[in-house]
């Protein structure tokens, strides 16, 4: 126990006179002992205060600075309801970006984009990537929790908060290190006030994400129900899904592809067509381009003698020749242009496959890297 017994206690006490026995009373009371603040004291308090919360409403804003260099800042609110049922997100959500106006709602098993300006939604397929498009990204999924997975925590305090600065152990697999997460709790509802996410992969400028939130409503005071929005979508147009159209090249002959190697600007290349070859269109903000880096050299290996295999850049010159000296890829890489993307109808999204056979016939579009392309690859050989 610490006490402090100030002088103007003492002087009282002997000018008064007062009872050893009023003295030790006195000192019960001054010498309050003092919480020990530490990541245990602030976990219990925190799951105290959570426990009861059903719904809860906030306002938030956000800045992403991704790997590139390119930042995004959005400004919205959110409301959560817990579902402990629910197999997929543990919660129902309705999130809107009020910059742009585009609101995600999840409830039982549905998802549902809307573009409020339009007064239109789509409904769409119930999975973890909602929290990612429209309004998701104003959901804080982990707001009922805490990091119990760290490999060192320090806190700090304010007059009016907590501030946690959590250090985790390196993604080996996916090569991310320097992982760290600030996370600023209010003393007096413990509820979060700001995080900050950090982390830097193998390569480019480091991820960063910060949230800042306000004006929390808990339970009743929360402003509508889910299903109060989603039963406001009946004043909006539904969008059915449109099917996927086939690649217009398809079936057809390969088009002149005459470009700069990437590694020498002073070399033009012409993709020939007298091989089996694979075009792999990617960017350097493209993480899952990169993450198939790998995959598509082992195919340069495996087929060596019957695969040729193009990767076609257009961004950011310097930092894709960086990436590729880092990665350690040694197929031939192109630099592309707007003419070329607008050629292949790659605006819907890298990364980007196409494989032509050794008439230089494109057969084969993929949306993303996929075992199917070896599949394919091999039955094309085998013809």
């Amino acid at each position: 126990m610490h006490c402090i017994i100030s002088r103007k206690i003492l002087r009282n006490y002997f000018l008064k006179n007062i009872s050893i026995t009023s003295l030790a009373v006195i000192l019960l009371v001054s010498c309050k002992e003092k919480e020990t603040v530490d990541i245990h004291y602030i976990s219990e308090k925190f799951y105290e205060n959570v426990e009861s919360i059903e719904k809860i409403q906030y306002y938030v804003q956000s800045k992403m600075t991704f790997t590139d260099g390119n930042v995004s800042e959005n400004v919205g609110f959110a409301i959560i309801e817990r579902e402990p049922n629910d197999t997929i997100f543990g919660f129902s959500f309705y999130g809107i970006k009020t910059n742009n106006n585009k609101s995600t709602i999840y409830k039982n098993g549905l998802g549902f984009l809307i573009s409020n300006n339009e007064n239109n939604f789509r409904q769409v397929k119930a999975e973890h990537s909602l929290l990612d498009r429209y309004g998701g990204p104003m959901v804080y999924r982990d707001l009922f929790k805490l990091d119990r997975i760290y490999k060192s925590v320090n806190i700090t305090e304010t007059e009016n908060s907590f501030i946690l600065n959590f250090v985790f152990e390196d993604d080996l697999k996916n090569k991310i290190t320097n992982k760290t997460k600030q996370l600023e709790l209010s003393k007096y509802t413990f509820l979060p006030r700001k995080i900050v996410y950090s982390s830097q992969p193998d390569f480019g400028s480091r991820n960063v994400a910060i949230y800042d939130f306000d004006n929390f409503k808990i339970n009743q005071d929360v402003d509508k129900s889910i299903s109060e929005f989603i039963q406001g979508l009946n004043q909006y147009e539904l969008l059915k899904e449109e099917e996927a159209t086939p690649n217009h090249l398809l079936n057809k002959k390969l088009p002149l592809i005459s470009l700069k190697n990437l590694l020498d600007e002073n070399e033009t290349v012409e993709i020939e067509t007298g091989k089996i070859t694979l075009i792999d269109f990617w960017e350097v903000w493209c993480s899952p381009c990169i993450a198939s880096f790998p995959k598509v050299e082992n195919l340069k290996n495996t087929f060596s003698s019957d695969l040729n295999i193009v990767g076609i850049v257009s961004d950011n010159k310097e930092n894709a020749i960086k990436l590729v000296k880092h990665k350690g890829t040694t197929f031939l890489n192109l630099i592309g242009n707007k003419e070329l993307y607008k050629a292949f109808s790659l605006d819907n999204g890298l990364p980007r496959y196409f494989l032509i056979d050794s008439n230089g016939i494109i057969q084969k579009e993929y949306h993303g890297f996929s075992s199917q392309i070896e599949k394919d690859i091999r039955e094309l050989i085998q013809k």
